[in-house]
């Protein structure tokens, strides 16, 4: 793997882990980190190997972050997702089956097992959150890195197939749709980036895990 290549992972380890920040409690230190890890975004986007639409999308996202105060990020928050939610953010509840949910949840946390990911015992989240879901395949992509970097190619290989599969099983079949709803909400200037830049980018991340014919 060359320097280009594996510069390309660790950027979009980078992203997967940014956007997975950015649906946490924002209060002000959880902000201002999400702010400070996206000062440099459009370069990370470049790194990264993403197209035009996302690397646009990611520097209007980051633009409105700047521009926004916690208070009125925590404010559409509270309006999107608390009470009667505006926006699930699980992955199972867009599954029209019931029957199948708690196989999805199920599945999501073997995928966690197997790799040592541990949710924070405080989670108030399922395992099949949306932040929980990204901040896993930025855990997967820092691992491979890792592999590579130590001449490891069993374990890199391990890593780039969980990738592909947890990303085709887990990811791209109903993220594009949660984002959707964000944007068509339009509650909060934050939110409503965010679900444009992140739709972008997995729309952009799906040529890279496509299934043979």
């Amino acid at each position: 793997m060359t320097s280009e290549e594996m510069n390309q992972l660790l950027a979009r380890a980078n992203i997967y882990g940014l956007c997975a920040l950015a649906f946490a409690f924002m209060d002000d230190d959880t902000t201002q980190t999400v702010r400070d890890r996206g000062a440099d975004l459009a370069q990370v986007m470049i790194d990264a190997g993403s197209n035009s639409e996302a690397t646009t999308d990611g520097i209007a996202f980051t633009r409105d972050l700047s521009e926004m105060s916690t208070d009125e990020i925590m404010r559409g928050c509270n309006e999107l997702f608390v009470g009667h939610p505006q926006c699930r953010l699980d992955e199972s509840v867009y599954d029209d089956d019931i029957f199948h949910r708690h196989e999805r949840i199920a599945n999501v946390s073997g995928f966690y097992k197997a790799f040592g990911f541990e949710r924070a015992e405080q989670s108030f989240q399922r395992p099949d959150f949306v932040g929980a879901e990204l901040e896993f395949m930025c855990l997967l992509l820092l691992k491979r890195a890792y592999a590579v970097d130590r001449g490891l190619d069993e374990e890199s290989e391990v890593c780039a197939k969980a990738e592909s599969k947890f990303f085709n099983e887990h990811l791209e079949w109903w993220i594009p749709e949660m984002c959707d709803n964000l944007q068509e909400a339009d509650v909060c200037g934050f939110y409503t980036s965010l679900g444009s830049f992140l739709r972008s980018f997995i729309v952009n991340e799906t040529s890279r895990y496509l299934q043979p014919a």
